[in-house]
């Protein structure tokens, strides 16, 4: 039965929990290192998988600790993506734009506050429930709502200022 809960709850978390380790130390080869050592450590615990009411939630908080003991000891920059898209009529044009508006998003997301850019991550890219979030990175659920919604007004406001004028921060 344990081996059977790991596939179905461990396994299909993978991708975003590698996902979820870029983001944090924004090195591939590491994020795939974080994401084994996770996986090796939660397959050795199988047995008790059954225990925990969140496994997700669980999962994604194991690659975060895993994650912050490797840029505690390694020092890499902490960063985060997100693609925004825009209908231009030019493939060309389309490209161009999105690459544009991906190194000022980039720019916009490296401001934020780091709790504020993790739950932004957790929320917008990985798609997790407030709940998964609050128990992933230890917060409440009115504190994960409140650094998404502050996120989001951030990111907003200086994308249109961008948008609107051209300024890049």
């Amino acid at each position: 039965m344990s081996t059977k809960l790991y596939n179905e709850l461990i396994i299909p978390a993978s991708d975003g929990m590698y996902r979820y380790a870029l983001s944090i130390v924004h090195e591939p080869e590491t994020a795939r290192d974080v994401v084994q050592d996770c996986l090796a450590k939660i397959w050795n615990i199988r047995n008790d998988l059954s225990k925990i009411e969140k496994a997700n939630a669980w999962a994604f908080r194991i690659v975060r600790n895993r994650c912050i003991e490797m840029l505690r000891r390694d020092r890499y920059a902490d960063l985060d993506e997100k693609v925004v898209n825009l209908q231009v009529s030019n493939p060309a044009d389309q490209e161009a734009i999105n690459t544009d508006q991906m190194v000022w998003l980039k720019d916009v997301l490296d401001t934020l506050p780091k709790k504020q850019r993790e739950v932004f991550h957790l929320r917008e890219v990985e798609e997790l429930s407030y709940q998964e979030i609050a128990e992933t990175c230890e917060l409440t659920e009115s504190d994960v709502k409140v650094n998404i919604h502050r996120a989001r007004k951030k990111v907003k406001d200086a994308m249109q200022k961008i948008d609107a004028y051209g300024i890049a921060n």
